[in-house]
């Protein structure tokens, strides 16, 4: 949870300088759209992070079965 927290606020920080320079004067409840797209962007983020560790361990075990395996 710690980590999509992180992930949330940098991607609300993203989000909001982008919207700043691009968005500004388009949209006019601009925090509503910002946080949106930052939890949809966080949400994602999380995902692949989480989605790499478990590739991770699994390459590990792979490893120490070929390796018992050999032996």
């Amino acid at each position: 949870m710690k980590e999509f927290i992180g992930t949330l606020l940098v991607c609300i920080v993203i989000c909001w300088i982008f919207a700043f320079f691009f968005f500004g004067l388009i949209v006019e409840n601009i925090w509503v759209l910002i946080i949106f797209i930052a939890l949809v962007l966080a949400v994602l983020i999380t995902i692949l992070i989480k989605q790499d560790a478990r590739i991770e361990e699994l390459e590990k075990k792979m490893e120490a079965l070929l390796s018992n395996k050999q032996d």
